[in-house]
């Protein structure tokens, strides 16, 4: 199920700005330390991140799965069913973005890989219109050894999900690229004094 939020990406066909829906967190901080701790995870947090999601389906029919998305994942997640958007309110989660959006034909690309998977859904297609932001709950687990370990879990299922580390990574360093610039002087020597 999905959740409306204030969270917004821009359509780089138009410039547009979309409206992203949030699909429903089932996984709480109670249910999910357990499953991140048997992953070796000394600590965790709530996440958001966003997607590109298109319907797959007849032509003429109703959605029956979406592809949910981004530019730098390999492959997409399959997510059987309708998304049915239901309002909610900001959780003060951490929120990544997902870059831009892919285009109509990698789309193909990614539902031909599942169809190569599943014979009986070649007379299923792509539906190109439908494509719309999306925002999936995740917990984010790390562990500190000589490096820091990223575990990410579903908020929907609680399925480890490494597939979406890419996605998580890129949104992580995209985050605090733009904390760094937020933070650093204009220009060069310029002192920034509380204020």
């Amino acid at each position: 199920m999905l959740e409306s939020t204030s969270a917004v990406q821009r359509d780089p066909d138009d410039g547009a700005i979309a409206q992203a829906s949030r699909l429903s967190r089932r996984l709480d901080a109670v249910a999910a330390e357990p499953k991140l701790r048997r992953f070796g995870a000394e600590r965790f947090e709530p996440a958001w991140l966003s997607l590109w999601a298109v319907a797959i389906g007849r032509e003429a029919g109703k959605p029956l799965a979406w592809l949910l998305a981004a530019e730098n994942l390999s492959r997409a997640l399959l997510w059987p069913g309708e998304l049915n958007p239901r309002s909610g309110e900001d959780d003060g989660a951490l929120e990544l973005g997902c870059g831009q959006r892919p285009s109509p034909a990698q789309f193909e690309r990614w539902w031909l890989w599942e169809r190569l998977a599943r014979p009986r859904r070649w007379s299923l297609r792509v539906q190109p219109s439908t494509i719309r932001a999306v925002q999936l709950p995740l917990w984010l687990g790390y562990r500190q050894r000589r490096e820091t370990r990223l575990i990410v879990l579903s908020g929907v299922s609680g399925e480890a999900l490494g597939a979406l580390k890419p996605a998580v990574l890129a949104g992580l360093r995209d985050r605090t690229k733009a904390q760094t610039h937020a933070i650093r002087p204009a220009t060069p020597g310029q002192n920034i004094e509380p204020g």
